[in-house]
């Protein structure tokens, strides 16, 4: 079991609050730093990813998007190729019919079904050891699975066109 309030005082920020120095934009939408925020809302398609790569990791992650909000991050997902195929996609989108928010699309529905708390920060608390990986949703565990395709890669954040999202204190700890 892990504690997100102990991930907070012992992990390590992946994310400044500043900069993007830590990471590189694939794709060019609009990354950018607000507020302590990353916050992109305009571009093609693309992907954030960290610089480095991780294995066995407890992750948490904050982001706010509106109800209709069509967005995710990446789990040791590879710099080369998609990342939802290189790696896991840990979905934030609540109107796709299977694999909604919290899910890892391809692999488990998250159970129970959860929604967003739209235009208000919501939390991702990630567990991912070997195969499993364990996802909290606003301290609601919804996935508990396995999988083995991916052992190592980035975390990465997604931008869909048109589907503003902000992410914020996004910090790891290796395992």
């Amino acid at each position: 079991m892990f504690l997100p309030i102990l991930l907070l005082l012992t992990a390590t920020d992946i994310f400044d609050g500043k900069t993007l120095d830590n990471w590189v934009n694939v794709g060019g939408a609009n990354f950018r730093v607000e507020h302590g925020e990353i916050v992109v809302d305009k571009g093609a398609y693309s992907w954030l990813r960290t610089r480095e790569t991780y294995k066995d990791y407890e992750l948490h992650i904050e982001f706010k998007t509106a109800a209709n909000g069509n967005s995710g991050v990446f789990l040791r997902s590879s710099a080369v190729g998609k990342p939802h195929e290189t790696g896991y996609e840990l979905q934030i989108y609540d109107e796709r019919k299977d694999f909604r928010t919290g899910s890892i699309v391809d692999v488990a529905e998250a159970n129970p079904v959860t929604k967003i708390n739209p235009n208000v920060w919501n939390s991702f608390d990630v567990k991912h050891i070997g195969p499993n990986i364990v996802v909290k949703l606003n301290g609601k565990k919804i996935v508990d699975t396995k999988d083995s395709k991916s052992k190592s890669g980035h975390i990465g954040l997604q931008f869909n066109p048109d589907k503003p999202v902000s992410f914020r204190k996004i910090k790891i700890k290796e395992l």
